[in-house]
């Protein structure tokens, strides 16, 4: 989730309907996830939110077929190939396993671009006994979390 209210206009156009904009707009929250027919994630940049599609679910497509990158990996280099960049995501809210968690920071990403295609990854690491305890997951997004809930 991201407050509406930061998004402009010109920058959903890029992606949806008119109506579908008025939609969201009309909304306290845009909310996106990755199972939606084409997922996109907000990146601020230079001070704007921007949506890019993410991850990738094309097996044709010339990008890792996920919606998430592994600290891990980053680290270990498996990223290099696509020269990524770092992107902050500015979702106040994440959504796993039906239970909702603030990001109050938001949350960390990858920006990568093949064949002027841009897609962003969400950067994720072993999950802390907290994490594991509300959502019952192993990994979960780098960003402070807090105030686990089955509530929107």
């Amino acid at each position: 989730r991201v407050y509406s209210e930061k998004i402009k206009e010109t920058e959903l156009l890029k992606f949806f309907s008119p109506e579908q904009v008025e939609e969201i707009m009309n909304k306290e929250f845009y909310e996106g996830h990755f199972w939606d027919p084409r997922p996109l994630l907000p990146v601020e940049v230079q001070g704007q939110i921007s949506f890019f599609d993410w991850g990738n679910r094309d097996k044709k497509a010339p990008f890792p077929t996920t919606g998430w990158a592994k600290q891990e990996s980053i680290e270990k280099g498996r990223w290099n190939w696509l020269q990524p960049k770092p992107a902050m995501i500015p979702i106040i809210k994440g959504l796993e396993k039906g239970v909702w968690f603030d990001l109050p920071e938001g949350a960390e990403g990858l920006l990568v671009e093949k064949e002027d295609d841009k897609r962003v990854y969400m950067i994720t690491e072993a999950a802390s006994d907290d994490y594991k305890k509300h959502v019952k997951h192993k990994r979960m997004p780098v960003g402070k979390k807090k105030n686990y809930s089955d509530k929107k």
